[in-house]
Formats: structure tokens, sequence, C-alpha cells
């Protein structure tokens, strides 16, 4: 019968692992440490894709509007010509935009003279017996930061300048090519450089023109001084200020709606895990927050502050990496500039933006966009939510207006009453920004900034103060 078959192929089979017991268990222990073995091997070795992990965690992202490049960010906001002694400037003209992307088109060189690297002064006869236009930037650029900019063709070593906040540049009569300095007012030091393109060569050459059709007007110069390490007085910063009372234009402009719906995609963009985000709601107030970041928004300013609380640290502990790219590349992830914005201050751990609309920053403090950074980890985001519709279509011409500011002699006689000038970091014009009485429309006033003391920028004229936001 098949069962006896069964019985007896079972006894065979018990028999067989009795007698070999010893030896199958031997053969078992051997294949699970070979296996421990491999999988212990290939724990150590596994590399993952790093690229395609990112490029994930890049697509999940939500993208709030658009993207910019280092070229948009890093920006001048005043071209000074010099001719002699007499000062010609232009500032809030689209002329400084022609010229610096003429700029951005110019291939340099180091001019490796042995007195092609020097200490800065700039009372220097060489400067005063030169035509040259001077272009100046709102904060100083480290060597990473303009090498990138300037499109410099040779390595920068240690000893360029490291916080170039100028540009000097000149047509050599001899070459007819465009040479210059980068300039230092922190280090005192210039550096001169070649241009090894004629991208430059056109504009520099008009400038005697531009003089005569009123593109640039007189200007002066303000110093602010102090003693040097031997006692000697020396220029500490230099300001310029045009000598004629300037028309430019009051803007009226509309802002897109501020909704949940834009906070709900800030949400989205900002935190790893929208899903894991909770909100809590105060007297005008939002807070959404994950336990390892935490999103507030203040509803009467228009504005939030994004902490992420992993990257809590010494703030004053610089970081490997520039501030400013990483700003850039970070904002750039969920494309949320939304308007134009250059940089206006730098430190080794923070970055800062302004709001530029025709070629002038938006001074008042609310819309000023901040990113603190530690051990290349955020720290902490600030930023408005205000995006106006910058489009000309948007307002009619009938919403924008004339109005006249004050001349460089009204400016410097209200530095020298108002202020102690040990503490004026920085003057210039700017925009304030005013909500108007019907929704989502805003004013765009053109006037005098001073940036006092640890107050931060505020109108400079006792009228607009009074005002003030």
């Amino acid at each position: 019968m098949n069962w006896l078959k069964w019985i007896t192929h079972a006894r065979k089979l018990i028999t067989f692992f009795r007698k070999n017991y010893e030896h199958i268990k031997s053969i078992a222990l051997t294949l699970l440490i070979v296996l421990s073995l491999v999988l212990t091997w290939s724990l150590w070795t596994f590399k993952p894709s790093y690229p395609s992990l990112e490029g994930a965690r890049i697509v999940k992202k939500q993208e709030v509007d658009v993207e910019a490049e280092l070229k948009e960010i890093v920006y001048p906001t005043q071209l000074i010509y010099h001719k002699g002694d007499n000062l010609y400037g232009v500032e809030a003209n689209d002329l400084i935009n022609e010229f610096n992307m003429r700029l951005n088109e110019t291939k340099f060189t180091f001019d490796t003279g042995t007195k092609s690297a020097r200490a800065f002064d700039p009372n220097e006869p060489f400067l005063k017996d030169n035509k040259y236009i001077e272009v100046v930037f709102p904060v100083g650029m480290t060597q990473d930061i303009y090498k990138e900019i300037f499109s410099f063709e040779s390595e920068i070593t240690g000893n360029k300048p490291k916080n170039v906040d100028r540009i000097f540049l000149y047509q050599n009569k001899s070459t007819d090519s465009v040479e210059g300095y980068l300039v230092s007012y922190q280090e005192k030091k210039m550096q001169r450089i070649r241009a090894s393109n004629n991208q430059l060569n056109p504009i520099m050459k008009d400038m005697d023109k531009w003089i005569d059709n009123g593109s640039f007007v007189p200007y002066r110069n303000f110093d602010i001084e102090d003693k040097g390490n031997e006692g000697q007085i020396e220029v500490k910063r230099r300001f310029y200020f045009p000598d004629v009372p300037l028309d430019l234009t009051r803007y009226t402009y509309i802002s897109r709606a501020t909704s949940e719906d834009t906070y709900e995609m800030y949400k989205k963009a900002l935190f790893k895990d929208p899903l894991a985000v909770k909100s809590a709601s105060a007297p005008n107030q939002i807070t959404y927050a994950d336990g390892t970041a935490a999103m507030v928004i203040n509803e009467l300013q228009n504005r939030f502050t994004y902490t992420n609380f992993a990257g809590f640290g010494n703030r004053n502990t610089p970081s490997s990496i520039s501030p400013l790219l990483q700003s850039i590349d970070y904002i750039n992830t969920h494309a949320g500039w939304g308007n134009p914005y250059i940089v206006s201050n730098l430190t080794n751990y923070s970055a800062n933006f302004w709001l530029f609309v025709e070629n002038l920053p938006v001074l008042s403090q609310e819309m000023q966009m901040s990113l603190i950074w530690y051990e290349n980890e955020l720290q902490e985001y600030q930023r408005s939510l205000i995006q106006l519709d910058l489009s000309a279509a948007s307002y009619p011409d009938l919403l924008t207006e004339k109005v006249t500011i004050q001349s460089g002699k009204e400016v410097t006689r209200e530095l020298d009453k108002e202020f102690n000038l040990n503490y004026v970091q920085d003057v210039r014009i700017g925009f304030s920004l005013r909500k108007q009485n019907e929704p989502h429309v805003y004013k765009l006033e053109p006037q005098w900034f001073v940036n006092y003391n640890t107050r931060g920028w505020q109108p400079l004229f006792k009228e607009d103060r009074e005002e003030g936001f």
C-alpha cells in the first residue's frame, strides 16, 4: 500500500538526519556566516544616488514663482564718471542696466605686473588725473562671487581683494582697451584688471555724450573720515550725491492677493513633508510647524519667518559656502523670488536682499528679505508675501507722478545737522512702500534714506520721518 511506502521513506530520511546531524548543522552554520558577511559588505559599500534623490526632492517642491541667477542678484546702484575734478553720476536710470549688461558680457584677466595690486587711496593723484567710471555696488563681494560675475579667465589667489564693492574702469589711450581696478573700501586694496574683449568700449566712449544730453548730471562726493593706524586722516566711507534736485517717479502698483492658497504654496515649498505640518491661529498670526521647523505668518505685515530648528547654532560661525550662493540656490529650489531682488548685505553667515523696482531699491523694512545659515544649514528665512504686479499693463499712466527730491547739498546739510557721522553706515535714494486704502494697492515713493547706527534704514529728512512707516 502507498502509505506503507511513505512510512518507509520517512524512516530512511529520519535515520539519515540522525547519522549526519553534525555535518548538516556545520554546513547550515557555514552558509549563514557567508550570508551574513555578504550582507554586511553590501551595507558598508552601499552608495545611494544623491543626484536622483535630490532631483526627486526638487521635483516634489512646490514652485511659488520664478528663479534668478547670480548676475541678476548682484547689481550696481550708481555709476559715477570722474572727469578730472568734476563728477557726473546716474542712478534710478536704465543706463545702469545697459552698462551692467555690457559689464556682464565682458571677460577680464588680472594684471600680473609688479604694481598691479596696491593700497587704495580715493584721493591719490592717479585717480584725479584720469577719466574713469566708478561702478558702485551696495555690498562687498567675496572672491567666489566676483570671479563668476565678472567672468575672470585666470585663477584668483589669496592676495586678491576679498570684499570688492566698486570697480574703476577707463580706456587705455595707447591700446584703446578697457582696463581698471577692483576696489575694496573695507580693506583699502585695489587690484588691476584688463578686459579681454571689447564689450565695454562703445559705452565707455559715449560718456561725454551722456553728459551733453543730460543723462549724467553733476555729482559731489561726501566723505566720512577717521584717523588711520598711523594717525593720518583717511576716508572711511565715501558717498556720491547729485548736485541738483532729481526728478523721479512715484509709482502705484497692484499686488497679487495673499490668501490661504499663498500660505499653502509656501508650506509645500519649505517643509520636507507638508502632510506632517500642523497649523495654529492667533490674532493676526498663523503658525505652521512639523516639530523640526516652523513658519510664522504675520498677517498685518504680510510677511513670514521660517525657522529651521535643526539649523540652530552660533550665528557667528562662518559657512564653508558663500551665504549668497546658498541663499540663491535655496530660493531657486522653490522658485520663490516673485519680484526682482538684489543683494544688499552679506556677512559670514547671512545674506540680505532688497526688492528692486525701476532701478531703485525698496528700503521699507517690511519688504526686505534675509536668510541666515549655520554650517551650511538654513537657520532662518524672512520675507514679505507682497508680490507687486510690475508689468506695464498692470497700472495706467495716470497712477504715476513726477516728484522732485532734494539735492546733495541739502542732503549734506541734513547729515551734518541731525546725525553723528560716525554712525552713518549708508545714504541713498530708495523707495518707501505704503499701502493705500484700496485693497492690494501700494505706492512707491522715492526719497532719501539713511542707514543709521542699529536702527536700519529710515527716511533722511524730518518730514519724511514723521510720515514714515
